[in-house]
């Protein structure tokens, strides 16, 4: 089985801390919707003859909203067309969706597309935080739009929220999670903010303009969210995932297990197995060479430490973990040996468990994660 995605990366206004490729040329959809579907045909042989059968779709951006239902119609439309795929009734199509763009008329015509899964961008619940991020939506929206796409139909809706934000509190996080349960969403997707150079709030916190969160604090509100979303019957699947039974994000989940996947749109990543190819991050560099008939990219050839790196790096993320088996079988006993001397160390330190061949975080490790992750992986000289 395999993904597709597809990078929508049109923005009315950027948010203040998004590192995502994003544009305001608005005026470029239509062309974009052309580009999109003659990638895809561009691309129909790019996956592996044993895993070129979709069973997942990601509309993600950017912001999918501002399509309107016949565009989306027209791109899932034309991936049915170009790609082998399951049951279209069994896949899973998601589309990522701003608040304020989910109105009673726009649900009402997106019901009528194939999407049957909602990933809604909401971030706190705090109108405060929500200015100071630049977000276009107030806490009020956000809250309708999870009623109202319920109203319409909608039955797998994940929530989208970011903790270390300026101004939040220990105290408004709590506030943004438990409004978030109160919802009853199937699923909730929730990430310490990350500042990277050049975005605005970077840019604020240099000019001592705004603080952010001490690592404490955020490590606090990381197990604020476990612990309330495991008293909830949330399901922690990832280390920034939660779902409730049968809700995971199976797409998602592909990128944690190996599963060859197509990225079709500006700055989309592509992975074969063998190694990954990522498209320009420029709107009309892109469309340009689409409509000249070639792609814009750059690639990169793995070697096989650095997939299993890839592997380590993903699947440890996961509840399950890693699989000495699967490890063994695509890299060998040699790598096994290594994996093993490290997990058995971890073991004593009760960062990770190993139990029938796998190896999992922890509740402790999963707070020290990202030590973990370097103590797994191989340099390469």
């Amino acid at each position: 089985m395999a993904g597709l995605y597809i990078h929508i990366p049109l923005c009315t206004q950027r948010c203040s801390y998004c590192d995502f490729f994003s544009t305001t040329l608005l005026s470029k959809r239509g062309e974009l919707i052309d580009a999109l579907c003659k990638e895809m045909v561009m691309r129909k042989n790019y996956l592996p003859v044993d895993a070129n059968v979709l069973e997942t779709i990601y509309i993600g951006g950017g912001t999918p909203s501002l399509l309107t239902s016949d565009e989306i119609n027209t791109l899932i439309s034309h991936a049915f067309t170009v790609f082998p795929h399951i049951e279209k009734e069994k896949m899973e199509i998601t589309m990522e969706a701003n608040p304020n763009d989910l109105t009673d008329d726009y649900l009402q015509r997106l019901s009528n597309t194939p999407i049957n899964r909602l990933s809604i961008g909401i971030q706190t619940f705090v109108d405060d935080e929500l200015k100071i991020i630049n977000r276009r939506h107030t806490s009020k929206e956000a809250m309708e739009a999870v009623a109202n796409a319920r109203k319409h139909g909608f039955e797998n809706i994940s929530v989208d929220l970011i903790y270390g934000l300026p101004m939040q509190t220990i105290e408004s996080w709590k506030y943004s999670v438990g409004t978030a349960i109160s919802l009853s969403p199937n699923h909730i997707s929730a990430y310490c903010l990350e500042l990277h150079e050049g975005s605005l709030l970077t840019k604020k916190l240099e000019k001592g303009e705004i603080d952010v969160m001490d690592e404490n604090d955020c490590l606090d509100c990381f197990k604020i969210l476990h612990d309330r979303t495991k008293e909830a019957g949330f399901e922690h699947y990832e280390i920034s995932n939660f779902a409730l039974p049968n809700y995971r994000s199976r797409h998602n989940s592909s990128y944690w297990r190996d599963i060859p996947y197509i990225g079709v749109g500006p700055a989309a990543h592509s992975y074969n197995r063998v190694g990954r190819q990522w498209n320009v991050s420029h709107l009309p560099k892109y469309l340009k060479a689409i409509k000249e008939n070639k792609l814009d990219l750059e690639c990169e050839e793995l070697s096989l430490n650095e997939r299993y790196n890839d592997y380590i790096l993903t699947a440890l993320r996961t509840c399950e973990g890693i699989d000495f088996r699967f490890i063994e079988l695509k890299f060998g006993s040699d790598v096994l040996k290594y994996t093993k001397e490290i997990a058995a160390r971890q073991v004593a330190l009760d960062n990770v468990v190993v139990e029938n061949d796998m190896c999992h975080l922890t509740e402790k490790g999963i707070f020290i994660s990202d030590s973990i992750f370097t103590e797994f992986i191989i340099v390469e000289e």
